[in-house]
Order: structure tokens, then C-alpha cells, then sequence
């Protein structure tokens, strides 16, 4: 007799490896006649696994409980219509998982500045080209003391054609310091290397959020 689809849970045990031997084995004999399962788990898996790229933390229990939920729910679909629907939901995921994490947008997980778009102008200054939303940004880092460093962030469209506009530093969910631009750039002194997210936020509307490290690296750059 065909094995009924395993739920959520036990797709989440799957892929977290807690089940023992045989009810692994009796999932991939189950994945190896259901293709629905079997496309929802790898679209899942690729999914909140993607993320090791960017060396975060593991994906919490509660994400990927809600990864295999939102793709697997389709199963009751015919093939197509599931095909077809598939795009929506990992749209919908995206958005689900931001909001569990607290991080948003999707589109600017670069968590590390040495993963995104920088330039190196030397040894202790790295530049980096963020978007929010429709606003370009230079953020620079530099490198001050021992484990310290500048945060320069910049607007590349001239200030007086913008209203206020307020960026903020934190670290977690502490607020280090939050100024209005009223120049070519905010300044944020001698910041201790860590985990930080600079928003920006205009007439009080958030334009985004982008999240990073400052660390040394074996070639002593950031």
C-alpha cells in the first residue's frame, strides 16, 4: 500500500535529519514515487538552505515548518496547476520568511560586505553600491583602529532633491545611532567589528534594510 503524504513536520524532520533509519527510508521510497512531494522538498530545501551561502546562523524550525508548508499545501493541485502556482508560492515564502526572520527585503540579504557589490580602494576601505528600493547608496567602511571602524553612508541623488531622510545603525535590535542627512553623507565613528543593519527611511516610509558583518579576514580586509 502507497504511503499517504508525509505532513509538514515530518518533511521538516527529513530535512533537518531526525528521523531514524527506517522512517528515512520509508520518506525516500515515498519521494521516489510522489514527484509533487518530491519537487516541493527540493524547491524547500534549495530555498532556506540558500542561505549558508551569506554564513548566517542555521534557518530556525519555525521557517522551514513554513517553507514546506506553503509549497507542499499545492499537492492537492493537478501537476500543472501546481507548476503554475509554484512561482506565486515561493514569492509568498519569500515574504513569510522575512517577516519570521525580521529581516526585509528579501532581494538585499548581503550579509557579509565582502559577498556583495564592493569595491576595495585598499587594505582598510572597502565601498559598497546598495539599492533601497529606488535609492542608490555607497556605503563605505574603513578600518580606524583595532576592530573599529567608520560607517560612511552616501545618497549618489543630490540630498536637496529629497525630502528627510534618515538613516540608522544597529546592532541587532539596539539602535547605535540614527541621524536625519542633511549633507553628502552620515558618518557613524569608530563602530567595533559585529553584526549591524543600516535603514534608511524617508518622510517616515522605511526604504529598506541591508544587513552585514565587519570582520577582519585572513587578508585583513573587511
Amino acid at each position: 500500500m502507497k504511503m499517504p503524504c508525509p505532513d509538514e513536520e515530518r518533511l521538516v524532520d527529513y530535512l533537518e535529519a531526525r528521523l531514524s533509519e527506517e522512517e528515512r527510508c520509508q520518506v525516500e521510497e515515498h519521494l521516489s514515487d510522489c514527484q509533487i512531494c518530491l519537487e516541493g522538498l527540493v524547491v524547500t530545501n534549495g530555498l532556506v538552505r540558500g542561505r549558508d551561502r551569506f554564513e548566517l546562523d542555521p534557518v530556525p524550525t519555525e521557517v522551514t515548518e513554513s517553507a514546506v508548508h506553503l509549497v507542499t499545501s499545492q499537492r492537492a493541485l493537478s501537476h500543472g496547476s501546481w507548476m503554475e502556482k509554484l512561482g506565486q508560492s515561493v514569492k509568498d515564502l519569500g515574504s513569510r520568511i522575512s517577516d519570521l526572520l525580521r529581516l526585509k527585503p528579501w532581494g538585499r540579504w548581503q550579509l557579509a560586505p565582502i559577498r556583495g557589490s564592493k569595491t576595495v580602494a585598499s587594505e582598510d576601505l572597502v565601498c559598497l553600491r546598495v539599492p533601497f528600493k529606488e535609492t542608490e547608496t555607497e556605503i563605505e567602511i574603513e578600518k580606524t583602529g583595532d576592530g573599529k571602524a567608520h560607517i560612511r553612508v552616501k545618497l549618489h541623488e543630490p540630498t536637496r532633491k529629497r525630502k528627510a531622510v534618515r538613516i540608522t545603525l544597529k546592532k541587532g535590535e539596539r539602535e547605535i545611532a540614527s541621524y536625519l542627512l542633511d549633507g553628502t553623507y552620515v558618518l557613524f565613528e569608530d563602530i567595533p567589528f559585529d553584526h549591524y543593519s543600516i535603514s534608511l527611511a524617508e518622510n517616515g516610509m522605511s526604504l529598506g534594510t541591508y544587513l552585514f558583518e565587519i570582520k577582519e579576514t585572513r587578508h585583513g580586509r573587511r
